[in-house]
């Protein structure tokens, strides 16, 4: 294969990483939201913090991120002969 495929890899990979991280971020502020508004506490009272997962919580956004990374930093060396 040649750098560009690797950097284009690398970026996808980088970008799959970071979407599902605020994903992860904007659907926990909604379900909270939710509990806050109401919706879905059922009359019972509920911790109404946001508990967001961290960087490592989810295997698969560090995962992507690092592969991402290697990815990209092989595709950008040139070799000038």
């Amino acid at each position: 294969m040649t750098n560009n495929i690797y950097k284009i890899l690398g970026t996808i990979f980088l970008i799959i990483s970071a979407v599902i991280y605020t994903s992860e971020r904007v659907i926990e502020k909604i379900s909270v939201s939710l509990v806050n508004a109401g919706f879905a506490s059922h009359g019972t009272s509920v911790n109404n913090e946001p508990n967001y997962p961290g960087f490592f919580g989810n295997f698969f956004v560090w995962f992507f991120f690092f592969l991402g990374f290697l990815l990209l930093a092989y595709g950008f060396p040139n070799n000038k002969k």
